[in-house]
């Protein structure tokens, strides 16, 4: 017995089983209103400008505001080559560029590009959720879906937008797979192609879609009930995963040409020069954050950065709770495999999404960010949604007091999560609403301090950016890149002296941040320390970059040491240690 046919039995839940007559709701109005709970919960980011990463990749860089040749997108990096060119992804490029082209420059496209991908991808997620369960089930799972507060960075920050079309390719490839096999059926020629199809763009929007085949295989083991022998469907599907596995290899193969590189990003601070195994132990300790997020994101953070999360390379006692939550997810994955398949299923599916995020294999720019969640909450949602659809069926036999609490208490979530992403949405409005907020919410992060600190440098208000990046130096000490911008600005600044340790300092941390050395050694030339100068252009030469610059450095303070008889400039200027008040 399984719950499409009105059972309660605990052993049958989540079961898989074609959509049962007798079930009590129509799909087609709640696909409306799911699609209306999506625009509500994202319509309030319509009037939103460029913020954060936007900035650099879309309003700052030129690519995309041309498409006289979009096959250039395709030999390019994703990231600008003056902000450190790293990650692939020319399909979102060019529709970034297409969107300039058509808006003249303005993110009103870009926002009503987003809300409406996000009402599709919530659709598509309700279409694969009828594949597999129940339709009160799915229902409940497609509602909170469309609510779920952690969804927003996907939606009100333009760039977000590569998650979202990774997210469409994704759930309609996996809801064109489980429709065709549901019933063991074989895969048709044309979901074969359409599924590879989706794969394949979807690659070049975001990298993340490669864990397509994964999921596909957790499909086949958890969800398809197919009689004939495990030989004969090996067999068969291991064909059609062979294509998507030479899809990937190409894909990988096109982007390790673009980057030299095959993992083409800078590491987060706090996982440069790691182990794998150090790289756990640190993710361990942010796994309750994760969770937290997939199922009761109250409070949203634009970054997760220490010292708002605590990071730990070895055992720390603070690793315990990451510990019991990864123990009692996997036992109840087991639990779960006979009594509950689908539930299982929407674990492993999260867990699947995670991989590439989670910075063990390949570590990232960041720890966390909430907007690579948008696909691993599809599993967290089909998850809730059988156990919800149970919890239903439970109550078939009830009083109406318990049915209208039940369905109160459904509505309740959709609606304060709704609420509280709407309201949200307004925090990616601009830079300034973003960094501002982020110091206020996470006064120990780093990055919010750097980040506002870099809006008010650009804003011309030294002293206050000059603040927020010395308490972003006090919190990340270890972190080079902003000694080596506030050194930057103190050095435009005619500060030299008190650049000179913050270049140093940087360059202890980092050798290879070469345009701090170029700077430091143009420093000790502005201060007439030209022995010093020479010193510091002959390492810079051994590094083999900039070496012109190096070069006419060094032939400078050869020719002071001539003209001053190879004796240093005796005069000091008297500088102060800060910015000084106007």
């Amino acid at each position: 017995m399984s719950l499409r046919d009105g059972g309660v039995s605990p052993s049958a839940i989540g079961t898989v089983g074609p959509v049962g007559a007798d079930d009590p709701i129509d799909w087609r109005p709640w696909a409306v209103v799911i699609a209306c709970v999506a625009l509500a919960a994202s319509i309030t980011g319509i009037h939103n400008g460029f913020a954060y990463d936007d900035q650099w990749i879309i309003v700052q860089n030129a690519r995309v505001h041309a498409l006289r040749a979009p096959w250039h997108f395709f030999t390019e990096s994703y990231w600008p080559s003056v902000r450190g060119s790293s990650l692939y992804r020319p399909m979102a490029i060019f529709v970034y560029a297409l969107q300039w082209v058509v808006g003249g420059g303005q993110p009103l496209v870009f926002h009503m590009v987003n809300i409406v991908l996000y009402v599709t991808v919530c659709v598509l997620m309700y279409w694969l959720a009828l594949q597999l369960l129940p339709r009160v089930a799915a229902t409940i799972a497609g509602l909170l879906f469309a609510a779920h507060p952690v969804h927003v960075e996907a939606v009100g920050n333009v760039v977000g937008q590569a998650e979202l079309w990774a997210a469409c390719a994704v759930l309609g490839a996996t809801a064109l797979y489980v429709r065709a096999r549901r019933d063991g059926l074989p895969l048709r020629g044309g979901d074969a192609t359409g599924i590879a199809a989706l794969y394949a763009v979807g690659l070049f929007f975001k990298e993340h879609v490669i864990v397509l085949p994964a999921l596909l295989i957790a499909v086949e083991l958890l969800v398809v009930q197919d009689p004939r022998p495990w030989r004969e469907r090996l067999d068969e599907s291991a064909a059609f995963l062979l294509k998507l596995a030479l899809l990937a290899t190409l894909f990988l193969a096109i982007r390790t040409a673009v980057l030299v590189d095959l993992v083409g990003d800078s590491p987060h601070p706090s996982l440069q020069n790691l182990s794998m195994a150090q790289s756990a132990v640190v993710m361990l300790g942010l796994v309750p954050e994760f969770g937290r997020l997939l199922l009761w994101p109250a409070r949203l953070y634009a970054d997760y950065s220490p010292a708002f999360v605590h990071v730990h390379t070895s055992w720390h006692v603070e690793l315990v709770p990451g510990i019991l939550f990864v123990g009692c997810t996997a036992l109840l994955t087991l639990i779960c495999l006979r009594r509950a398949p689908l539930v299982a299923f929407g674990i492993v599916w999260s867990t699947i999404c995670l991989v590439p995020v989670v910075n063990i294999l390949i570590p990232t720019g960041v720890l966390l960010a909430e907007r690579t969640l948008l696909l691993p909450s599809v599993g967290a949602m089909l998850a809730v949604g059988v156990a919800g659809g149970w919890m239903v069926r439970r109550l078939h036999h009830a009083p109406r007091v318990a049915k209208l609490a039940a369905g109160g208490v459904v509505a309740a979530l959709v609606v304060a999560g709704t609420a509280h992403s709407a309201e949200r949405q307004r925090t990616w409005r601009d830079n300034d609403q973003v960094f501002e907020t982020l110091a206020r919410d996470a006064p120990l992060n780093y990055r919010s301090h750097y980040a506002l600190g870099s809006l008010l440098f650009d804003q011309r208000r030294f002293v206050e950016g000059e603040r927020e990046w010395r308490t972003a130096i006090a919190l990340l000490p270890e972190y080079a890149v902003v000694r080596a911008g506030l050194a930057h600005q103190y050095r435009e600044a005619h500060l030299c002296q008190v650049a000179i340790p913050q270049f140093r300092a940087a360059l202890a941390i980092d050798p290879n941040l070469l345009v701090a050395r170029v700077e430091l050694v143009a420093c000790h030339l502005e201060l007439g320390q030209w022995h010093t100068a020479r010193t510091e252009a002959r390492v810079g030469i051994s590094y083999g970059s900039n070496r012109p610059a190096y070069t006419f450095m060094k032939a400078v303070a050869d020719s002071a040491l001539v003209a001053n008889d190879s004796g240093d400039a005796t005069h000091r200027r008297k500088e102060t240690h800060h910015f000084a008040r106007p």
